[in-house]
Order: structure tokens, then sequence, then C-alpha cells
């Protein structure tokens, strides 16, 4: 079942459920050494983000094993179901 999970997983990250969604800023933001005022809209490209070849050598090969090693170290470089307080209210559901 592990390895079915992780099958699931890399094909989300090649095609996320959503892969566009939208964010405004409530507060000044720094991002790279630039500043991102308060009451700014972002558009965050999920599609693009998961094949960040930084995060996922060779981004366009289907590969399930590349998540048998993440550790967790860096939680939003895959967000299928986007993250922080707006994700996905059925992401940690388990079917019994």
């Amino acid at each position: 079942m592990k390895y079915l999970e992780c099958v699931i997983k890399e094909t989300l990250r090649l095609y996320p459920s959503v892969p566009l969604y939208g964010r405004n800023t409530d507060q000044p933001v720094v991002y790279k050494g630039n500043v991102i005022p308060e009451d700014i809209d972002i558009g965050v490209i999920a599609y693009e983000l998961q094949r960040d070849p930084k995060y996922f050598p060779n981004p366009d090969k289907f590969d399930p094993t590349r998540f048998e090693a993440m550790d967790g170290t860096k939680p939003y470089c895959f967000i299928p179901f986007s993250a922080g307080p707006r994700n996905c209210i059925g992401m940690y559901v388990n079917i019994i």
C-alpha cells in the first residue's frame, strides 16, 4: 500500500487537481529579497512549482520512488491540494 500511495502522490505532482490558485497577502512578505506589500493578489502555479528540478530531479519523469525518500523538510514543494488554512478539507480523510 505504501507504493500505491507513492504512485498517487507522483500522479498528483505531475497533474495536480488544482493547478493554479490565488492568495492575498495580509501582511508584507519578503520573497527572494523583494518585499511584497500587504493586500496584493498572488497566483500560485502548483503545476510549475511541483516540476521544479531543484526539488524534483528529472521533473517530467514519472517516478513514484521519489516519495519514498521525502523526509518532510520541504513541505511546500509538493502541494497538490493547496496549503495552509485554505487547503483541501478532504486531504486527510481516511476511508475505512
